[in-house]
C-alpha cells in the first residue's frame, strides 16, 4: 500500500530489554490509515513485544509511538485508542455473547437501546445472531473467537490489534476465519496491526507483512515481496520452503554452483563466494529440457506424494571432489508425466537463473 498520507502508526526506534536479553533493537515502523498489517517471525523474535507496547501493556525502554499524529508513548491503555484480541480469547465465562460484547460499551453509560442496537449490529457483522445469548463453553472455539472480535471493534477503535488470534483454533476453522477477519477489516477499514508466526496466515491476509528476527525487522513488504524476492537468507528461509545452495564468482555475471553456470548478476570480485536460493516450485524437472548451463542430471533419492504435488529429493553430482548438490523440487501433476519420477532414476533438471536469488556476504 503506498503511503501518500502521513501514516496512522509511527512505530519510531524502540527498544526494550528483559535483563541481559535485547527484546527489540531499534525498531522502526510505519503503518497506513486502513492497512493490514501482519508481524510475521518465530517465537522469541519480539513481534509480541512490540504489539504489546503499541497497547501500553509493556513499556519500551527507548522510541515512541504515535498514532494518528498523537504521541502515546507513555500513555496507559485505557487512553490509548485500539481494541485487541488475544489468542486465548479472554471471555468472561458467566456471560452471555452479547454481555460480553456489551461490556466495554456499558463503561461509558451509554442508553441499554443503543448499546443493544451495536451489539445487535456487531453480532449480526460477525455471523452470530442466533448465538446472541449463548455462555462461552456453549461455543465453537471459532465462534468464541468472532465474539471476541466483535468486543474489540465495540468501541469502533482506530487500531485493531491481534495477538496470535487463531493459533489455537484446528486448520479448517482457521483457514474460514482467516477469509472473515481479512473482509472484515477491508469493510471497515480499521487499521489492524496482527501478530502471528504463521506464515500461511500472513500472506494471505497482510497487506505487508514484516518480518522479525531476534529483535529486528529482517524486511518489510507486500505478500509478494517476501516470498518472492526475499532481502536476507534469513527471510528465504523462514517463509516458505527454499533451496540454499553455494556458488563462486567466475565474472560480472557468471557464477558457478556444481556443474551449474548461472547467469545472475551481483557486485562480488571473481572468486568470492555466493549463497544461491531457489525454491523448490521454480527448479524445471522435464526429459526433454534443452543442454544448457544452467542443466544438469540428477539424481532422484527419493519421492513424496502430498496431495497436489510431488516432492523430489534430487542430488546433483558436483565433479571436482566437491560434496554432491542436494535439492528439493516440486512438481505438479501435470508436469509428473514429462519426467521419470521414481526414486534411484535420472532426470534433467534446470534452475533458471531469473529464479535464482543471490546473496552476498554482509
Amino acid at each position: 500500500m503506498a503511503m501518500t498520507t502521513p501514516p496512522y502508526l509511527q512505530i519510531q526506534n524502540l527498544t526494550k530489554t528483559f535483563g541481559r536479553f535485547t527484546a527489540l533493537g531499534n525498531v522502526s515502523l510505519a503503518v497506513a490509515r486502513g492497512e493490514f498489517v501482519c508481524i510475521l517471525g518465530p517465537s522469541g523474535c519480539g513481534k509480541t513485544t512490540l504489539l504489546r507496547i503499541v497497547a501500553g501493556l509493556e513499556e519500551q525502554d527507548a522510541g515512541r509511538v504515535i498514532q494518528d499524529n498523537r504521541d502515546i508513548s507513555r500513555l496507559p491503555p485505557a487512553r490509548r485508542d485500539f481494541g485487541i484480541v488475544f489468542q486465548s480469547y479472554a471471555l468472561f465465562p458467566n456471560l452471555t455473547a452479547m454481555e460480553n460484547i456489551a461490556y466495554g460499551l456499558r463503561n461509558g453509560k451509554p442508553r441499554a437501546d443503543a448499546v443493544n442496537a451495536q451489539v445487535s449490529k456487531l453480532l449480526a457483522l460477525v455471523g452470530l445472531s442466533e448465538f446472541a445469548r449463548k455462555y462461552p463453553a456453549q461455543l465453537s472455539g471459532g465462534q468464541q473467537q468472532r465474539v471476541a472480535l466483535a468486543r474489540a471493534l465495540a468501541l469502533e477503535p482506530g487500531l485493531l490489534l491481534l495477538d496470535e488470534p487463531l493459533s489455537a483454533l484446528d486448520a479448517r476453522v482457521r483457514a474460514a476465519l482467516r477469509g472473515e477477519i481479512t473482509a472484515l477489516q477491508e469493510r471497515l477499514g480499521v487499521t489492524t496491526l496482527m501478530v502471528t508466526h504463521d506464515q500461511t496466515e500472513a500472506l494471505t491476509m497482510a497487506d505487508r507483512i514484516v518480518v522479525m528476527n531476534q529483535g529486528c525487522i529482517e524486511q518489510v513488504g507486500t505478500p509478494y515481496q517476501i516470498y518472492c524476492e526475499p532481502a536476507t537468507p534469513f527471510v528465504a528461509d523462514f517463509v516458505g520452503e527454499m533451496n540454499f545452495l553455494s556458488g563462486t564468482v567466475r565474472s560480472e555475471r557468471a557464477v558457478l554452483c556444481g556443474p551449474f553456470a548461472l547467469n545472475v548478476s551481483h557486485t562480488a570480485m571473481p572468486g568470492s563466494a555466493l549463497t544461491l536460493a531457489i525454491r523448490p516450485e521454480d527448479i524445471r524437472v522435464h526429459q526433454e529440457l534443452r543442454q544448457s548451463p544452467d542443466m544438469a542430471l540428477a539424481n532422484v533419492d527419493a519421492v513424496e506424494f502430498l496431495g497436489a504435488y510431488y516432492r523430489l529429493h534430487l542430488r546433483v553430482s558436483a565433479h571436482n571432489h566437491a560434496p554432491d548438490l542436494r535439492l528439493t523440487a516440486h512438481l505438479v501433476h501435470d508436469a509428473a508425466h514429462l519426467a521419470p519420477i521414481a526414486p534411484n532414476t535420472t532426470l534433467p533438471i534446470q534452475l533458471p537463473a531469473h529464479l535464482v536469488r543471490v546473496f552476498e556476504p554482509r
